[in-house]
């Protein structure tokens, strides 16, 4: 148990001591982990109501069915970088995958930043 609180311990100083230096990191993390959800949120209003399982398949374009490597699964980024379009067959992607994973990003930083600051 003592152990525990010793690793405990250390973790939230080391927290508080990046905290401290770049107050900008953790609500970056808090964000980052917002549009991964957010990413997930997209699979699952595209799945669920077609009762397709949220595992099998692999993500995968709708239009030409391939599977989506790494790089065009990077929240908010692909999007981004591939103009909203599939890489490819090149049909549109809808926006409101974009705003979702934007909110949930937001959101999660936010999240974070109320907390740090409340932990002042």
């Amino acid at each position: 148990m003592e152990l525990l609180h010793q690793l405990v311990m250390l973790y939230t100083s080391g927290a508080a001591a990046i905290a401290a230096a770049w107050p900008w990191f953790w609500p970056l993390v808090g964000g980052m982990f917002g549009a991964v959800l957010g990413s997930f949120l997209n699979c699952a209003r595209y799945r669920v109501p077609r009762g397709l399982s949220l595992r099998h398949p692999p993500s995968h374009c709708p239009s030409c069915q391939t599977v989506l490597g790494v790089p065009d699964l990077v929240p908010i980024l692909s999007f981004l970088a591939l103009r909203g379009r599939c890489r490819h067959c090149g049909v549109t992607i809808g926006t409101a995958s974009l705003w979702l994973e934007v909110a949930c990003a937001m959101l999660g930083a936010a999240l974070v930043a109320v907390a740090q600051a409340g932990l002042r």
